[in-house]
């Protein structure tokens, strides 16, 4: 933009555009960052829980195996409700 040309009103107004546009594209992408690391951790928490119960499902498994086993799918689960109640807090804010 040559200022010589253009009115200080106007190159006022062009920059107020970049940046409101500059703001627009980092909240997207931050949302973008957000969902693929939600979707990351969540797709791990389901994995580490399906792998729980099949190692419960085991035959010949010994009680202490069993009881740590059931801790770590304990963990698993408060994890996934913490997921959840994240996104859902995420989903509220983007919605308001």
């Amino acid at each position: 933009m040559n200022c010589g040309i253009s009115g200080a009103e106007r190159i006022s107004r062009e920059v107020r555009s970049a940046l409101s546009r500059r703001q627009r594209e980092e909240k997207a992408a931050r949302r973008s960052a957000e969902q693929a690391i939600w979707s990351e951790l969540n797709e791990t928490v389901t994995a580490m829980l399906l792998s729980c119960d099949l190692a419960l499902s085991t035959a010949g498994m010994t009680t202490v195996a069993a009881e740590k086993i059931h801790a770590v799918r304990d963990h698993a689960a408060h994890i996934r409700s913490l997921l959840e109640a994240s996104q859902a807090k995420r989903q509220t804010a983007i919605q308001a």
